[in-house]
């Protein structure tokens, strides 16, 4: 995947939240512009902040118990305002449910207050 300091033009959200496509693009003076469109398919579950004005540095697959345990009140409040998709009974149970259908987590971080995660099955470039 190609993200490494490409700006964030837009993120769109498709198929009721199941599927969310970034589009980057790598545009420095001096330099080509540079493409990549990234997607998270199959998604449960997703958060972002501060998107306007995004360099992406890193986006790090990691334990979905790792991400559930540093956002686990906010998924609790979550489900309690607005459902969570496949949320059952407590985030244990979640945690679990989740490693067992197969579906991973990535943190996206950029150099510019964008912070978010994604909880999908599959992630690759378009």
């Amino acid at each position: 995947m190609r993200y490494h300091d490409f700006h964030l033009s837009k993120y769109e959200v498709s198929d009721r939240g199941e599927t969310i496509t970034l589009h980057l693009v790598y545009g420095y003076p001096g330099k080509e512009t540079d493409q990549s469109c990234i997607r998270f398919s199959d998604v449960v579950l997703y958060n972002f902040v501060h998107t306007d004005n995004s360099i992406i540095t890193d986006i790090d697959e990691v334990p979905i118990p790792e991400l559930l345990e540093k956002i686990g009140s906010d998924v609790i409040e979550w489900n309690r305002m607005y459902g969570v998709r496949l949320w059952k009974d407590n985030l244990q149970h979640y945690s679990l449910m989740l490693q067992t259908e197969g579906y991973k987590a990535w943190y996206i971080e950029s150099a510019i207050g964008f912070y978010g995660f994604v909880i999908a099955k599959v992630v690759g470039n378009v």
